[in-house]
């Protein structure tokens, strides 16, 4: 899908705007609006873009300390470049950073949200460096520093990330469809070997683990509250799956990605991954219903999977930073891969129910 003449005409009538012109007449303005076949343009597309929707840098995963407990990791910067604040332009950042240990089934989490003025000036900066009250985000070529800590002193999280297997730009040149609006930039590196600290009340423990990192952004991530679910699934065998679906939107709008552990990622159509819910969950907050369960099948992988929630609520209240609701939680992962029984973890996402 190529970006609508009424964008490339809105971003000329920016241009023409002293208050913008640093920022809408920047390269990454123009790209994906005026390029017939947009592209992840990497290392450049690994540091913030300056016009558009909204931008992403997510990672997910599991951790587990040197007495053998596990904890399931999420930590988030969000950033809007561009937005009309107090009579002037600022940029936003929101950030999130949740917790579950998983052997008590505690999930702590928090939220941030802050506005900076946009600099009349900006020069390029190689890689990315995020700075936000709850986390602190920073890399270059996959080699990545994580710092992130809840306010209220329950955990506080140090690492050190090292991409192990490269980038995957999500079909093949990472734009893809995204909801109603239109097409989004997207890249990920499934694994990311984790090596740091975690501190839980204070005490702090060493920590190794892996990663999953997404990096998403474009002119067309404007609507915070469509519905979709995501799934990020490491398998013990190597191989990871990645899929997404808006289901409320006429399609419905499906993508995914199949990365076996040698070799080139495959698009996987919608009529290709069966997605079946097998239990559900009731937040006594929000009274929102999630399924925390389900079969996925990918019969041209040769793939049976039961994915299952590692505590039921995983639920983040976000309305005071994204605006939104959503459960993000770690789960676990079994099945067959061919005729091999095959184990691993997942990241699900279920927003905006």
């Amino acid at each position: 899908m190529r970006p609508s003449r009424t964008l490339s005409i809105r971003l000329l009538l920016a241009c023409a705007t002293a208050a913008t012109l640093p920022l809408a007449c920047s390269p990454d303005a123009f790209y994906e609006a005026l390029t017939p076949e947009p592209a992840v343009r990497l290392p450049n597309d690994e540091a913030p873009h300056h016009f558009g929707g909204g931008e992403w840098w997510y990672y997910t995963g599991m951790l587990s300390d040197d007495e053998g407990r596990d904890y399931g990791i999420e930590a988030v910067v969000f950033h809007i470049p561009e937005i009309p604040y107090l009579f002037n332009l600022a940029r936003a950042r929101m950030a999130h950073f949740a917790v579950l240990d998983v052997s008590t089934g505690r999930f702590v989490y928090d939220q941030s949200r802050e506005f900076s003025p946009v600099p009349v000036f900006e020069a390029p900066q190689p890689g990315f460096n995020l700075v936000t009250d709850i986390v602190q985000a920073s890399g270059r070529d996959g080699e990545d520093h994580l710092h992130a800590i809840t306010r209220g002193g329950e955990f506080a999280l140090d690492l050190t990330l090292t991409d192990e297997r490269g980038p995957v730009l999500h079909g093949g040149r990472g734009y893809v469809p995204f909801g109603a609006n239109g097409n989004a930039f997207y890249y990920s590196r499934p694994r990311m070997h984790a090596i740091g600290a975690l501190e839980v009340d204070g005490d702090r423990r060493s920590v190794t683990g892996s990663i999953w990192f997404d990096h998403q952004w474009g002119n067309d991530l404007t609507n915070p509250w469509l519905k979709w679910d995501w799934f990020s699934i490491r398998l013990d065998d190597g191989t990871d799956i990645m899929s997404f679906v808006f289901p409320d939107t006429p399609g419905p709008v499906f993508f995914g990605t199949y990365i076996p552990a040698d070799g080139d990622p495959i698009s996987l159509p919608l009529a290709a991954v069966i997605v079946t819910p097998n239990a559900h969950w009731t937040s006594p907050r929000t009274g929102v219903t999630y399924p925390v369960g389900w079969n996925i099948d990918i019969p041209t992988r040769g793939l049976t999977l039961s994915v299952a929630a590692a505590a039921l609520d995983q639920e983040l209240d976000a309305r005071g930073s994204t605006l939104n609701i959503y459960w993000e939680g770690l789960c676990t992962v079994t099945g067959t891969h061919g005729d091999q029984a095959v184990g691993g973890i997942a990241y699900v996402e279920l927003a905006n129910y």
